[in-house]
């Protein structure tokens, strides 16, 4: 898929607009698009001239970039592809970008990113903390969307049915329980649950809102303390060292 000023859907019927973002050009068809897409609808009501047979139609602070565009595009075009864990974040936030609402067309693309989330995506842990660390590079769409708190409290509500450490969790322990590594057997570690280490990929902004909904959600401070002990061990340790170092003169 080129993104140049050649790329094009249909080589049968000529463009009509061009849509630009950054570097990236499309030369494209209105009827598609502004069936599906509200913003896009605007846009090109506003630039009608003419004088110009085919307008230029620039998008600003798209989220996704031209990945994202390209794969809303496919869904104007009713061209088909895979919605994944993946791409879900960015075509849930290019969608509301673009208005790709039930206004504009039934079963458009907010709705389809929706129900995908609601579904599919945020019924499993690794699938919530996953969306919710691509979401970081989604601001402020991704706030604006409620993807964030929806990542957020799919997080919470599945430690609280899973978590030993949870009023309301199961109490064995048995497959959910990871005990971290010790160094020596004489200090051990305390236990956290399998899905702890998955938090530390987290910005530490989003990883305290998400230590906030577990305790809302009956979380036991027991069950708290390892998880800030692994985070600042994982996550933290690279900023330590860069402290270390700048305080004894080591960075120029």
């Amino acid at each position: 898929m080129k993104r140049t000023s050649e790329w094009n859907y249909s080589q049968e019927i000529p463009s009509d607009v061009t849509i630009q973002i950054g570097e990236a050009s499309y030369s494209l068809h209105k009827f598609p698009l502004i069936s599906k897409s509200g913003y896009i609808r605007k846009l090109i009501s506003e630039s009608s001239d003419p004088a110009t047979d085919v307008p230029l139609i620039e998008l600003i602070d798209v989220p996704g970039g031209p990945e994202a565009f390209e794969l809303a595009a496919k869904f104007c075009y009713g061209i088909n592809f895979e919605i994944s864990v993946e791409n879900i974040a960015m075509l849930r936030c290019i969608a509301d970008y673009l208005e790709m609402t039930e206004d504009y067309s039934v079963g458009n693309l907010v709705g389809r990113t929706d129900s995908y989330l609601n579904e599919v995506a945020l019924k499993s842990m690794s699938g919530a903390i996953s969306i919710l660390h691509i979401s970081e590079t989604l601001l402020p769409i991704a706030e604006k969307t409620k993807l964030v708190s929806k990542c957020i409290d799919a997080i919470a509500y599945i430690a609280s049915k899973e978590s030993q450490f949870c009023s309301s969790g199961r109490s064995d322990g048995s497959s959910n329980e990871r005990v971290m590594n010790s160094s020596t057997a004489s200090h051990p570690r305390p236990a956290v649950d399998w899905w702890a280490e998955d938090l530390t990929v987290l910005k530490i902004d989003f990883f305290q809102r998400v230590l906030i909904a577990l305790m809302a959600r009956g979380f036991k401070n027991c069950g708290i303390g390892p998880i800030i002990m692994l985070y600042s061990q994982k996550s933290l340790r690279g900023l330590m060292v860069n402290i270390v170092q700048y305080s004894f003169g080591y960075v120029q």
